[in-house]
């Protein structure tokens, strides 16, 4: 890939860091926002959806600690004190992590301390109140550990998923049945992946779902021990639905719900909400209005860019979406040069 190949050779000439420096002196002309999913050794997801892995532990704190040497690492505080007419500093990023994976306490919790710099948690609530496996896990799940080579669901429309024997067939076809959910307009999830359990041939037990869910996700006391470490904890809905295929119950539910959930559970205000999937709701003015109506005052989405500060819009806070294993040099171009370094094609795989 030419940008790449670029970014490689901008970052063994110096040419980014100076671009960085430079930076550093001036007001920034945007807010880059970065999206982490899961940071951890890519063969620990094997059973379940392993593309949610966004860095290992050694690349994560590579990539901090180069934010921190070039880049002002900001707080959810900060964001709304900007969203309120306050300035942002030099070269602001703002690190978010989204769903609620039990290495963000485990692995990103203890580096973000070790590093003195803020994130921002974005939960998926009813998953951790329920500790039940988040949909596209459990997806992933079934079409892996399915003895068939087809399944075929009648929910909500007759559908053949091929699976075939090889590790990227599963993959593939995994991802076939989780676009339904992603695009079928007031989906029955529970009544889906009831079906699609059956169809496949696979018998996930409660106690074997537990059993996953402790090792997999965090729990309330894993979500306030983020708090207690000066992290912020922000909605992901409940169920982590695609807010633009919902009724007007169901973005209610998703989204006043979820926010209900976390001030319980923390005693304070949450004011933010991460959008499942990710897109922009530029077309859904309904999930716009619901988002405002739930008394949020930020929406982040993902994959989707950098935010011109002269033109933020607090309903549409674009992230930039990352990749296990992605070279250094491109991460390192990404900060520095975003709207050169980004390519939407390759970078906007984690669609979470």
């Amino acid at each position: 890939m030419a940008r790449t190949r670029l970014s490689k050779l901008l970052d063994e000439t110096g040419a980014l860091s100076l671009v960085l420096r430079i930076r550093g002196h001036t007001a920034s002309p945007w807010l880059t926002v970065l999206t982490y999913h899961r940071v951890a050794d890519p063969a620990s997801a094997e059973m379940v959806d392993g593309n949610v892995v966004d860095a290992r532990p050694e690349a994560f704190e590579e990539q901090i600690v180069f934010l921190k040497r070039y880049c002002h690492i900001i707080g959810m505080d900060d964001l709304l004190a900007f969203r309120h007419g306050a300035p942002l500093p030099h070269n602001p990023v703002l690190l978010t992590f989204d769903d609620g994976y039990r290495d963000n306490f485990d692995t990103v919790l203890p580096l973000l301390v070790r590093h003195g710099v803020p994130g921002v948690f974005f939960i998926a609530t009813r998953f951790i109140e329920e500790r039940r496996l988040f949909w596209w896990d459990r997806v992933s799940y079934l079409v892996k550990h399915s003895p068939h080579e087809s399944i075929t669901v009648t929910y909500p429309r007759p559908l053949t998923f091929t699976l075939g024997t090889k590790r990227e067939e599963r993959v593939a076809a995994a991802r076939r049945a989780m676009a339904v959910i992603k695009s079928h307009y007031d989906l029955d999830l529970a009544r889906y992946l009831d079906e699609l359990e059956r169809a496949a041939g696979v018998t996930l037990s409660r106690e074997c779902e537990r059993r996953m869910v402790d090792d997999l996700m965090m729990n309330w006391e894993h979500v306030l021990g983020l708090r207690r470490a000066g992290m912020s904890v922000q909605s992901h809905t409940r169920e982590h639905r695609v807010l633009y295929t919902l009724s007007e119950s169901g973005l209610r539910s998703e989204l006043e719900g979820s926010k209900h959930d976390l001030e319980e559970v923390l005693g304070e205000r949450v004011d933010a909400v991460a959008y499942p999937v990710g897109k922009a709701l530029h077309r859904a003015p309904h999930a716009r209005n619901a988002i405002r109506a739930a008394g949020y005052e930020l929406g982040f989405t993902n994959g989707t860019g950098t935010n011109p500060v002269w033109r933020f819009d607090p309903m549409d806070v674009r992230r930039l979406s990352l990749e296990v294993d992605v070279p250094p040099s491109y991460f390192r171009g990404m900060v520095a040069l975003p709207y050169f370094a980004y390519e939407p094609h390759t970078m906007a795989r984690n669609e979470w």
